[in-house]
């Protein structure tokens, strides 16, 4: 039924174990410093459009783009609508 072990055998199993987990941390920490800099990356091209969004709006003038809709009171349009390739791929 139950075996007893040596406490040889209970030491090789536990550093088996301590093992393990110190490999699952390691690849757990890989894994979230890559989801991390993919988002990272993401929001950097985010501002990096908006910015540009913003840059364009400001210099189109009375006649066009956001700063009429802006001068006329009307709300400017949410981000997923100002970026049109901004759902690309879904």
């Amino acid at each position: 039924m139950f075996g007893l072990i040596t406490r040889r055998q209970l030491a090789k199993i536990l550093d088996e174990r301590d093992q393990h987990q110190k490999r699952a941390l390691e690849e757990m920490a890989f894994e979230w410093a890559r989801w991390f800099d993919k988002f990272r990356s993401l929001y950097a091209q985010w501002v990096k459009r908006d910015a540009k969004h913003d840059e364009l709006a400001g210099s189109a003038g009375p006649l066009g783009g956001e700063a009429s809709a802006d001068a006329s009171g009307g709300a400017s349009p949410p981000p997923a609508l100002r970026f049109p390739n901004s759902r690309r791929g879904f």
